[in-house]
């Protein structure tokens, strides 16, 4: 065998050992930057605002005034994952809305900086709805890595980054 087949084998073994999670983020990170880098960085900024925030309606809702008793009545197990979703889809047209009004194309650069930013969001959500680890699991080390103490770090810095990538 020749340097470059061995050299090759033994980064194809490398990468065999990695957990399939980290490959699902480097996609999700991968598709957003593409996103950003043809549409600039307004739906991955969207997509950052929004997560968060429909979580956080979803979980006031069942204490609000006159729905909440309402939605009390449905026994569904995916109801959470239902109205999360709702939330989801009517506040990306709200925020897109307002985001895409400041939205410019980038470079390289800001593009990667906004798929990585909208991504690590998109983790920290994915992590708090029990449905939704039912769909996919993530395994120990993403789950280390995005733990309940380190999250708020995470969205600083997602925030952070995607103001950057906005500049």
């Amino acid at each position: 065998m020749d340097i470059a087949t061995t050299s090759f084998l033994q980064a194809s073994s490398l990468l065999a050992h990695w957990p399939t999670d980290w490959f699902i983020v480097a996609g999700v990170a991968g598709l957003l930057a593409f996103d950003a880098l043809r549409n600039g960085p307004a739906r991955a900024a969207t997509l950052a605002l929004v997560l968060p925030t429909a979580l956080m309606l979803e979980q006031l809702l069942a204490k609000a005034a006159y729905i909440g008793p309402m939605l009390a009545g449905f026994v569904s197990a995916y109801k959470e994952l239902a109205i999360f979703g709702a939330m989801f889809v009517l506040l990306y047209f709200v925020i897109h809305r307002i985001v895409f009004t400041f939205a410019d194309s980038g470079g390289p650069l800001p593009a990667l900086i906004a798929g990585l930013c909208g991504a690590i969001v998109l983790i920290i959500v994915w992590l708090q709805i029990p449905q939704l680890t039912a769909l996919w699991h993530f395994g120990p080390q993403v789950q280390a890595v995005f733990a309940e103490s380190y999250r708020f770090w995470w969205l600083l810095v997602a925030y952070a980054g995607l103001a950057f990538a906005r500049s």
